[in-house]
């Protein structure tokens, strides 16, 4: 992106100092997480949307059981709606081995449905010197097998000074009101690490409760400030109005903009929802590609090889406002190259282009249809829980 984008004001500038690196759904960012937690030496936080009782749930599980075992203080909250797979055998387990244990806001959550804040992104920071924030969860599907493709999805681990502010964001998050003494987090960093490396980082959180929408602002910013390119993952992809009203202007600036989205979604809804803006996107000339091989999960996007964003933010209202996210957005030229380069070579191979002509011939009068009542489905059902969201004052 253009340096424009450094001159903008934010709450949270840009940081220097740090080396990061990009880790990708499967047995790559499995082994990362692992070893982050086996070289934990004073105190871990856990945060994340969902923790499958399946092989890939039981292998982090058991790495957070054995730091916790050699004296590690680890704290694990798990989203309550997402969690509710993470079973009572696996709670008990990692409660007797001294693991502080909780769920977030359980409140509002009956038999599939819900309507409270959700606690959505993913984040591992390990003695305040080492953070993962990811948009991948927790299972079976996130890491694959040999007949059985990974969900495609990102994660970004930090070493540095943004590592202090991650700490502050989980801290807040873990220390609720009526908390017992022994299990508060009072963890701190003073003078955090600097890396050669230098490169600048910033890490954002959505969380409407605490008047926190820097991930939104943040995706408006680089709309705004593109020149050239810029290529969007979108794994739940409903923007909204203003969204939609960058997008258009940004293309028709000459933005060559590229959205990529999964062919097969495991929320059909959502997917016919999304269908419903392709005929928006087509006509103001952005170009969106199909992910084919498995379920696309990622939530990341590039601009003008120099700015990139990476973690648990779909772009839509519910992430602005029914869930906690993280992003990390990296101001650097270099990274942004490779990982662009990266997801040309997803488009490249692992994804079909849909074409206008294509979209026309099998727009018959159900399908459209059936995409524009899911499209309002979604819309009602965002505004119902924005609309408890502003009744309520903070989750528990």
């Amino acid at each position: 992106m253009s340096v424009d984008l450094m001159q903008i004001p934010s709450r949270h500038d840009y940081r220097d100092g740090h080396r990061i690196e990009l880790l990708r759904s499967g047995e790559n960012f499995f082994s990362a997480v692992e070893k982050t937690i086996d070289e934990a030496k004073q105190y871990i936080h856990f945060q994340t949307y969902i923790v499958d009782d399946d092989q890939t749930g039981r292998r982090i599980t058991d790495a957070l059981i054995r730091a916790a075992e050699r004296g590690v203080r680890v704290y694990f909250l798990l989203d309550a709606y997402g969690g509710n797979s993470f079973s009572k055998d696996l709670i008990n387990k990692i409660e007797k081995a001294g693991i502080f244990f909780r769920l977030f806001s359980p409140q509002l959550i009956t038999k599939g449905f819900q309507l409270s804040l959700r606690l959505h992104h993913k984040v591992l920071l390990t003695d305040g010197d080492t953070a993962i924030i990811a948009g991948m969860n927790i299972a079976d599907r996130y890491h694959g097998k040999p007949s059985l493709k990974e969900w495609l999805d990102f994660a970004i681990l930090i070493k540095g000074p943004e590592c202090a502010h991650v700490l502050f964001i989980v801290k807040r998050l873990w220390n609720r009101t009526f908390i017992s003494r022994k299990e508060r987090s009072r963890e701190t960093m003073h003078y955090p690490e600097q890396f050669v490396e230098n490169i600048k980082v910033k890490v954002l959180q959505n969380n409407w409760y605490r008047n926190k929408i820097e991930i939104l602002k943040s995706y408006r910013s680089a709309l705004k400030h593109a020149q050239f390119r810029m290529t969007i993952f979108g794994s739940y992809f409903l923007p909204g109005r203003n969204e939609r009203r960058l997008l258009r202007n940004a293309s028709r600036r000459g933005v060559d903009i590229r959205i990529v989205l999964s062919a097969e979604s495991d929320e059909p809804l959502v997917k016919r929802a999304t269908n419903f803006l392709y005929d928006f996107i087509l006509r103001n000339n952005i170009s969106i590609y199909e992910y084919l091989p498995s379920n696309l999960h990622a939530k990341v996007a590039t601009v003008d090889g120099n700015w990139s964003t990476i973690g648990s933010y779909n772009m839509n209202h519910l992430s602005d406002y029914g869930s906690v996210e993280m992003n990390a957005d990296i101001l650097d030229s270099q990274f942004a190259e490779q990982f662009e380069g990266l997801l040309q070579d997803i488009i490249k191979n692992d994804c079909r282009q849909v074409t206008f002509e294509e979209y026309i011939r099998r727009k018959t009068w159900l399908f459209q249809l059936t995409d524009w009542f899911s499209y309002q489905m979604i819309r009602i059902m965002m505004r119902l829980m924005f609309a408890h969201a502003a009744k309520r004052s903070k989750p528990v």
